[in-house]
C-alpha cells in the first residue's frame, strides 16, 4: 500500500503526541527503530479507546468484548531520525477496511517533518476460538467512513 500521503500532517487525522525518552535511543544517540512500534502502539490502543466510548455513546454499546484484534502485519519505513530532547506526533487513518481486517496508516512526525510513515493490518479474531470473524457492523461502518471509503 501506498505511504507517502502519510508524510504529510493531515488534521483530519487520529493524532496523539508523545514525548521522546532518553531510555528510546540507542548507542547512535537517535531513536531506536524498535522504540516506533511502542509509539505505533500508543495511537493504535488511544485510537480504539476512542471508538470504544464513541460507540458506546450509540445503540450498539461499544466495543464486542467477545473479539481481540491482533496485528497481522505491520511495516515501517523510516524517513530520517528522531533524536532526543524532542517530541513526536503520531497521526493514524483506516486505509482499507475488509470483511475480518483492516488496515491503518500512520505518519510519525517531529518538529521538522515527518521521521516514519508505517501500516499495519489487524484482524479481527473470535476469544474462544481464535478464529477470524467479521468485523462489527458499527466498527466497520465508522472505519469506511474515516477512510472515505462509503
Amino acid at each position: 500500500m501506498n505511504l507517502d500521503s502519510f508524510q504529510i500532517c493531515n488534521s483530519g487525522r487520529f493524532r496523539i503526541e508523545t514525548e521522546i525518552r532518553y531510555s528510546d535511543l540507542d548507542a547512535n544517540e537517535h531513536v531506536n527503530h524498535a522504540r516506533y512500534l511502542i509509539y505505533l502502539e500508543e495511537a493504535r490502543l488511544a485510537f480504539r479507546r476512542l471508538l470504544d466510548r464513541d460507540l458506546a455513546e450509540q445503540v450498539s454499546g461499544g466495543l464486542s468484548e467477545q473479539v481481540t484484534w491482533p496485528i497481522a502485519e505491520l511495516t515501517i519505513r523510516y524517513v530520517r531520525s528522531a533524536t532526543y530532547p524532542g517530541a513526536l506526533a503520531v497521526e493514524l487513518a483506516p486505509i482499507h477496511v475488509g470483511r475480518t481486517s483492516f488496515t491503518l496508516g500512520y505518519g510519525v512526525f517531529d518538529r521538522d517533518g515527518c521521521v516514519a510513515v508505517a501500516m499495519n493490518r489487524s484482524v479481527c479474531v473470535d476469544r474462544e476460538t481464535g478464529r477470524p470473524v467479521p468485523i462489527q457492523q458499527t466498527v466497520a461502518v465508522r472505519l469506511r467512513r474515516m477512510a472515505g471509503i462509503v
